[in-house]
Order: C-alpha cells, then sequence, then structure tokens
C-alpha cells in the first residue's frame, strides 16, 4: 500500500496505463480499418459503386484450372510435380497468411513458372483432340483469371490507405500494438 503513495510509483503507472490503453485502442480501431482493406483481397473491391471480383476468387479459380491441368498433363506421363505443389502452396498461403499479399504473390509467381514449364511440355506432347481443346480451354481460363487479377482494385484500396496513413508515427505506433498494415499484391 505505502508503493501506491509514491509519487513516482504513481507516475509510472499512469504512464503505462495511458501506453496500455492507446495500444489497445490502435490495435482495435487501426486493425479494423486494416482489415477492411485486407478483406478486399478476398471479398472484391467497390469502385464508383461497381464491385471488382476479388483477387482471391481468381486465384482460386487459377489454381483450378492447373490441378485440372496437372490432371490431364498426367495421364500422358508428363512431369506435373511442380504444377501440382506450387497449387497446394498458393492455396495454403491463402488460408493461412491472409494478412501477408506480398507471400500470397509470391507462391502464386511460382505456380505461373511452373504452369508454363507444364505448357511448354503440354505443347510438344501428341493429345488427343478433346484433351488439347481441354487444354487451351483451362489455358483460357488461367489467362481470364491472370486479366482479374491485374484489373483488380485492391492494390487501389491498398494505395489509398497507405496515402492516408502514411507516417512514421502510425507504422510505429502499429508495429508496438500488432497491427499489420495491408500489403499490395505484387
Amino acid at each position: 500500500m505505502k508503493l501506491l503513495k509514491k509519487r513516482a510509483f504513481a507516475l509510472f503507472l499512469t504512464a503505462v496505463l495511458v501506453i496500455a490503453s492507446t495500444l489497445v485502442s490502435t490495435n482495435l480501431k487501426l486493425g479494423k480499418k486494416c482489415s477492411a482493406v485486407t478483406d478486399g483481397f478476398y471479398d472484391g473491391v467497390t469502385v464508383n459503386g461497381v464491385m471488382q471480383p476479388a483477387i482471391a476468387a481468381q486465384l482460386r479459380s487459377i489454381c483450378s484450372s492447373a490441378d485440372s491441368l496437372a490432371v490431364l498433363a498426367s495421364s500422358y506421363g508428363l512431369d506435373v510435380q511442380d504444377v501440382e505443389d506450387n497449387s497446394v502452396w498458393l492455396k495454403n498461403s491463402m488460408r493461412y497468411s491472409r494478412e501477408d499479399a506480398s507471400y500470397i504473390y509470391y507462391e502464386y509467381e511460382h505456380l505461373m513458372k511452373a504452369l508454363s514449364a507444364l505448357q511448354i511440355q503440354l505443347d510438344r506432347a501428341e493429345l488427343s483432340d478433346r484433351d488439347a481443346e481441354s487444354v487451351s480451354q483451362l489455358t483460357a481460363a488461367v489467362a481470364e483469371a491472370q486479366r482479374g487479377i491485374e484489373s483488380s482494385a485492391y492494390n487501389d484500396s491498398v494505395r489509398e490507405f497507405l496515402r492516408k496513413y502514411d507516417s512514421t508515427y502510425t507504422y510505429a505506433l502499429a508495429a508496438m500494438a500488432g497491427v499489420d498494415m495491408p500489403e499490395y499484391f505484387s
């Protein structure tokens, strides 16, 4: 009890309470705003009243097409391990690294490289007409999903958010409060 009556301890306790309440408030308020921007990656972004497709939906489409291409290519004895692995890694990165768009992009790039290598193998293989048509359709689906990613407004929403909250103080406070600032998908 004597400790509570000492001025130095009272000032220390007050400072601790102010700092703790600031960090909790920052975590709640800034964290909510950051999550709203990051959620645009998974839910889509509205621009000028028009809903833009979510990048995550496009990535799932690419993974689905990649998986189908791998199944088809494996029936011709082609090496599909890289495509299968990278598709799994991309799906897992979206599931377990929700706040880390740059890591998801890294996995996306690896899957696209693996798909390019598989496409070269498929171009050289003697495919049946039906399988060649399936490859063409799946490749077109991947290309369309890529266009959807390129035209997505997600990066614009991140840019707008960061422009509004771009200060050393905000980044430092966010780091201390455990808030992950939104990241670009690139």
